[in-house]
């Protein structure tokens, strides 16, 4: 019980790790006290993510309130999170959103939220959706009671210029529900070694809901931290990401940017999945760059080792990748994967986030298609990470 409890003070992330440390005194043959020392530091973040590619600078700014309290904005301490973001990209994409959260809903272990948000996107036409979401989560007692459910409601509005082969011209509209089961029971939000971080989201848009999008999406995620030798400073990490989307009949109307896509950090992008080694957005695209997987599968593997985590944590990795988006579910291989190794360093700068640096070789002839390997790719981020 006193572990859990230390585990549940540090993924707060409103203390400092690393001076975490329960004391008792003994008031009976069968009681004791117990203290537990916190140094409190800012979890609010200036959410800076910057990267650059061969199209040019991408990213997002934005400044996310961890701590936030609506009814004492200025001072805060209610565990609420506000953020407002402003992301770009490639082909002129850029999206704002403002979201808000509350973790613990009328003293409960119940959170609610919202996200309102506007992108557009333009390439060989002119995308612009606009619309907002609504989430009702919980955490649960069973199987125990590092399990959650959420539960996302959201509707948005794609108002389309130009033509293309993707999208006519026109006005469409989307209503989808969303259920996600998931299992957190990681040590440490900023350099986890122990634990486990499993996700299963399914969603739906049109079928019995009402809209002109008409498709199912399914994706499972699970995130593995362990101990090297024991050693807390050591840590092996290993992950697997598969997703799949489908209409509900054969004409039904899936947005491209629903489906899926690889490639570099996928900062400033839709829908794109990170691989490193790669170029941005070069995986499950078209030629003219519009993502068209419906079936994507990654594996991560890492070994991190923890350089300092007082003040300011940083930690030096080896990485090994592997994943693809399919455009065709007869097209799946499991063996069909496009590799890449490579190392990096990650740097938790308050009030900016985390920084990072990998430098990836991509095996497999992804771009240009010249024949041979995509070989060495720089990768560069700022305020997210992987």
């Amino acid at each position: 019980d006193i572990i859990r409890s230390i585990r549940n003070l540090a993924v707060l992330n409103y203390f400092n790790q690393e001076k975490l440390k329960p004391d008792y005194r003994m008031v009976s043959d069968s009681t004791v006290d117990l203290t537990y020392e916190v140094e409190e530091k800012s979890s609010d973040t200036f959410n800076a993510s910057v990267g650059y590619s061969s199209f040019g600078l991408i990213g997002s700014i934005g400044v996310t309130f961890n701590n936030f309290s609506i009814s004492e904005p200025w001072r805060g301490g209610d565990g609420q999170m506000l953020n407002l973001e402003w992301v770009f990209g490639r082909y002129d994409y850029r999206t704002f959103s403002l979201s808000f959260r509350e973790p613990w809903f009328r003293d409960t272990p119940t959170s609610i939220g919202f996200n309102l948000f506007d992108t557009r996107y333009g390439f060989t036409y002119d995308l612009r959706q606009t619309g907002g979401s609504f989430s009702l989560g919980r955490r649960l007692r069973w199987p125990d009671d590092y399990f959650r459910v959420d539960y996302v409601f959201r509707f948005q509005l794609y108002n389309v210029g130009g033509t293309s082969d993707y999208y006519q011209q026109g006005k469409w509209s989307q209503f989808s529900l969303t259920q996600v089961i998931s299992r957190n029971s990681i040590d440490n939000p900023i350099f986890p070694t122990i634990g486990s971080n499993v996700s299963l989201s399914t969603e739906i848009s049109g079928g019995p809901l009402p809209g002109t999008t008409d498709y199912f999406k399914v994706y499972f995620s699970s995130e593995w931290y362990s101990r090297i030798f024991n050693w807390e400073k050591l840590v092996w990490y290993n992950s697997f990401d598969w997703g799949y989307v489908d209409g509900f009949k054969k004409d039904s109307f899936i947005p491209p940017i629903e489906r899926f896509s690889m490639g570099g950090t996928g900062l400033g992008y839709i829908a794109v999945t990170p691989l490193r080694g790669y170029e941005d957005m070069s995986i499950g695209v078209t030629p003219n760059g519009v993502p068209e997987g419906k079936v994507l599968m990654k594996y991560t593997t890492e070994i991190r080792f923890g350089l300092t985590m007082n003040p300011m944590p940083i930690y030096l990795l080896l990485f090994a990748e592997a994943g693809n988006a399919w455009a065709r579910t007869r097209q799946v291989n499991l063996f069909d994967l496009n590799r890449s190794i490579g190392f990096g360093v990650r740097l938790h700068m308050q009030p900016i986030g985390l920084i990072g640096f990998d430098y990836g070789y991509g095996f497999e002839d992804v771009r240009p298609k010249d024949g041979k390997p995509d070989g060495w790719h720089f990768h560069f981020q700022f305020g997210r990470g992987f």
